[in-house]
């Protein structure tokens, strides 16, 4: 029987199971006595050819979506929470109050007035705190993902998601053990940035995403690999979600403490998942050997990363590339931006609650997954889209929903542009995925890294720019910024409308048909 590595590896990913079973054979490493034909000139151990094609169909209903779920469900469990720690570490801390005048800046008590005006006096120093934390998780894993990416070429996924999973189980646990603390003597707001630096390190969300979609490249067949990127999506927006809605509840019947346990618990129990059931999925062959970790902090990565990024390509793949990283950057760009302000608009254009704007978030959520998994089973699977008429299609719900926004006049129309948007949930699968065709498996790593970290960028221009716009448009136009993020998610139709033109024009080619069906 195989091994699980060796189950992983499909060389041609053929769809015929006679080829696949033949490939993975000629792929597996043998053994001395098996390369030398055994003691007798036989291999007695080699499996039958039935044998193989058993192997060879046995499929896997997950590969990272239960782990990806669990990290995200903790993530999101906690996110509200430890803002309202700071809050409430900041109110007695800096600015002297007692514990029961700040008590109800926990969230859990209905604000008066007067708790009113001490959370004005508080909120801009937490704003100050917030913005460094999301400068520490931005520019560091940025640079970080630029050497995970060439390392992860060289030396297997399976370390890089191990790795990140551990940094994110290190800062929960961090996080709780400071929040206990808290809980006897009274401490700095700014000691709790102490649990970012566990995932900071490791490579944050940047690492995260390279080294997740590499595997779903490596392992994941080529008609299928599409739909697993999807699916990782959809498990990973899930967890979002689901960590929004039970994240009050839990905090209501709990506390901060309990709420930080349970988040460390999920992250947990995901990082076992990983080191359990997740198996290398790079073939033995292609991992160097050598030390790992003085390998990783070589600056010749980087000059290989942007180099392959950058080198000529046969055909336009070169250009097929940049163009789709330039794609998914924008589309980043225009969502970070676009959330960053859509609370303050939603509030003055609507008058909203932060109630309504959760089920409003949830409802956005929920349509999201299914659009995108039913769309990608209708279009794709039965009517045969291809990847990049899927990419254009999601790209053309993200330009609808805001074209929607930027002129509704009641509320309701806000719910009918979700709706419009049902299918943006799909936009980064189908365009990583339009990478893993057009890329090597032993460079995609390289380019997921440098688009990750693009991607993590973005935000630190989107902010600023948004919030402009936002404050300059207030007193006569509050959604106006949307027309700004339809302009711009249309300047991503016209990227892979490019693309589109390209493999129309050059599809003979193995990796154009690839894209284009």
């Amino acid at each position: 029987m195989h091994t699980d590595e060796e189950r992983l590896y499909d060389p041609n990913e053929e769809e015929e199971v006679s080829d696949v079973a033949q490939n993975i054979d000629a792929s597996l490493p043998r053994t001395p006595n098996e390369s030398n034909g055994g003691v007798n000139g036989t291999n007695a151990s080699s499996p039958t050819a039935e044998d193989q094609q058993v192997e060879a169909v046995k499929h896997r209903w997950f590969i990272l979506e239960p782990p990806v779920f669990l990290v995200f469900l903790a993530m999101y469990l906690s996110g509200t929470v430890y803002q309202n720690q700071l809050l409430y570490q900041t109110c007695i801390f800096v600015f002297n109050y007692n514990e029961t005048q700040c008590e109800p800046l926990l969230g859990v008590e209905r604000e008066t007035e007067e708790v009113k005006r001490i959370e004005t006096q508080v909120q801009p120093y937490v704003a100050r705190i917030l913005m460094a934390r999301s400068l520490l998780e931005s520019i560091i894993p940025a640079i970080v993902s630029l050497f995970i990416g060439p390392w992860s070429d060289k030396f297997g996924r399976r370390p890089i998601v191990l790795t990140t999973f551990t940094g994110y189980l290190c800062g929960s646990i961090i996080l709780t053990t400071l929040s206990f603390i808290a809980t006897k003597t009274i401490v700095s707001p700014w000691v709790f940035l102490l649990s970012s630096v566990p995932s900071v390190l490791s490579g944050g969300t940047c690492a995260l995403i390279t080294g997740i979609y590499c595997y779903i490249s490596d392992v994941a067949k080529a008609r299928a690999r599409a739909l697993r990127m999807v699916l990782n999506e959809a498990s990973l927006c899930a967890g979002m979600m689901i960590g929004n809605v039970a994240s009050g509840y839990l905090y209501a019947a709990t506390n901060a403490v309990t709420v930080f346990a349970i988040s460390s618990g999920l992250m947990l129990l995901s990082l076992i998942y990983v080191y359990i059931f997740v198996v290398e999925s790079l073939h033995p062959d292609l991992i160097h050997s050598g030390s790992k970790l003085r390998e990783f902090f070589r600056f010749d990565l980087v000059k290989d990363l942007v180099q392959t990024c950058i080198k000529r390509r046969p055909n336009f793949d070169r250009a097929i590339i940049w163009l789709t990283m330039m794609a998914l950057t924008v589309a980043i760009f225009t969502m970070e931006g676009d959330s960053n302000v859509t609370y303050l608009y939603v509030r003055k254009q609507f008058e909203w609650t932060l109630k309504d704007f959760s089920m409003f978030n949830a409802a956005r959520i929920i349509v999201q997954i299914f659009g995108s998994v039913l769309g990608m089973f209708i279009l794709r699977k039965l009517l045969k889209f291809s990847i990049i008429s899927m990419t254009m299609i999601s790209l053309a719900s993200c330009v609808l929903e805001s074209t929607v926004r930027a002129t509704a006049i009641y509320w309701w129309e806000l719910y009918v542009g979700l709706t419009l948007g049902f299918m943006r949930g799909i936009m980064g699968p189908m365009a990583r995925a339009i990478l893993s065709h057009v890329a090597p498996s032993t460079e995609v790593g390289k380019i997921f890294a440098l688009t990750t970290s693009l991607e993590s960028l973005s935000p630190l221009i989107a902010a600023p720019l948004y919030t402009s716009v936002y404050n300059a448009t207030l007193e006569f136009y509050p959604g106006l910024f949307n027309f700004i993020s339809a302009g711009l998610y249309l300047l991503c139709f016209t990227f892979i409308s490019a693309i589109f033109g390209i493999q129309k024009s050059m599809g003979q080619t193995a990796t154009y048909q690839a894209i284009g069906s």
